[in-house]
C-alpha cells in the first residue's frame, strides 16, 4: 500500500468547536465549505458524523443505546477537548428522518421535525452544559441545486 504525503499539518491547538451533522454524501462538501470558510473554523474542530446527525442526541426513548453512545461521544469531546462551541446541522431530505416513526414528533413536516429536535437538544444543553454555546443550522438546496445553510 502506498503512503500519501499531505499538505495538511497536525492541529496543535484546542478545537474551536464540536460539529454534529449527518453523513449524507450530498452535503459533505457543502458542510466543509460552510464550516471552514463561512464560519472561519479552518479545519479546527471536532466532528461527530452519524445518520440523522444531531437527532442522535434525542433518541433516548426510541433508540436508547444509540442515544447513549451519542451522548457519551459528545461528553467525551466537551470534557477532553474543552469544547465551548457546538454546531448542530440538519439537512433537507434526510433519509434518517424518513425512516423514523411520525409519532416521535409533533409535526409530520420533516423540516419542522428536525428543527424541533435541534431546539430540544439546545434546551438540554443549556441545563446540563451551560458553558457550551450552541448554534443550530439547516442545510437545503435552492432552485439551482446549490446548498444554502440557514441559521435557526
Amino acid at each position: 500500500m502506498p503512503s500519501y504525503q499531505l499538505d495538511a499539518k497536525l492541529q496543535s491547538t484546542l478545537p474551536a468547536a464540536l460539529v454534529v451533522h449527518c453523513g449524507d454524501h450530498r452535503f459533505q462538501a457543502a458542510f466543509n465549505e460552510f464550516l471552514n470558510k463561512d464560519l472561519g473554523l479552518g479545519g479546527n474542530y471536532d466532528r461527530i458524523v452519524v445518520p440523522g446527525g444531531p437527532q442522535s442526541l434525542t433518541l433516548a426513548e426510541y433508540l436508547p443505546k444509540f442515544s447513549w453512545a451519542s451522548w457519551r461521544w459528545f461528553r467525551f469531546f466537551v470534557e477532553n477537548h474543552e469544547i465551548g462551541r457546538l454546531i448542530l446541522i440538519q439537512h433537507q431530505d434526510c433519509a434518517w428522518y424518513k425512516s423514523l416513526p411520525l409519532y416521535l414528533h409533533s409535526s409530520p413536516e420533516p423540516r419542522q421535525r428536525q428543527e424541533e429536535d435541534l431546539r430540544r437538544i439546545r434546551q438540554v444543553l443549556k441545563k446540563d452544559f451551560p458553558e457550551v454555546k450552541t448554534e443550530l443550522y439547516f442545510a437545503r438546496w435552492d432552485d439551482g441545486e446549490r446548498i444554502v445553510v440557514d441559521f435557526i
